[in-house]
């Protein structure tokens, strides 16, 4: 049987978007991990971890995405993914079908139910409670994310500057950081 070829793309770019960014993270992650630099049973160090990772994963993805969306296209005479959707929006509005309407909100697009066929029994989301502890997912909610940002900020700590070392010396020095704040705010000290 064979593949198409948009398959096969989607095929292409996700091994890419894994081979050229997730994985290089992933790496750093299990090194943190391995030298005892990350413990995931820690709520400072999941935050830390975020704070200071996030943003270089973003930038990452999008050095990927803008790659992607610009490299030829052999089988498409040569053209870039952008090229290709900017001559069929225009084939589009030439011919008269294309409404210029971009779609939903994002208000709406963000509903918990959007998407969902109301008339089908079976994609309606349940109540999927899963015992975080149980599977080893532990999730920080995004109070407890700008709660350490905000103390990051007050330190004068700057978490997206470049160490020279992917990241992880910033990720150690925003540790002790917000490890310090826990130990002098505690009821105990």
């Amino acid at each position: 049987m064979l593949r198409s070829t948009q398959n096969v793309r989607i095929e292409r770019l996700w091994l890419d978007i894994h081979k050229d960014t997730l994985e290089v993270f992933r790496k750093i992650f299990q090194y943190l991990q391995d030298n005892e630099l990350l413990e995931m049973e820690s709520s400072v160090h999941r935050i830390a971890l975020f704070v200071v990772f996030q943003p270089r994963i973003q930038t990452s993805l999008d050095h990927s995405s803008d790659a992607w969306n610009h490299h030829r296209i052999r089988t498409a005479r040569s053209k870039t993914p952008v090229a290709i959707w900017e001559l069929s929006r225009e084939y589009a509005i030439n011919r008269g079908y294309w409404t210029g309407d971009p779609g939903d909100d994002r208000a709406t697009a963000n509903h918990p139910l959007y998407g969902v066929d109301g008339e089908s029994e079976d994609t309606i989301p349940g109540d999927h409670q899963v015992d975080e502890e149980m599977d080893q997912v532990m999730v920080n909610d995004d109070a407890e994310i700008e709660a350490a940002k905000e103390i990051l900020r007050n330190s004068h700590f700057y978490w997206e500057r470049e160490d020279g070392n992917w990241g992880i010396e910033v990720f150690c020095e925003a540790v002790i950081i917000l490890d310090s704040f826990v130990t002098h705010s505690s009821p105990e000290s």
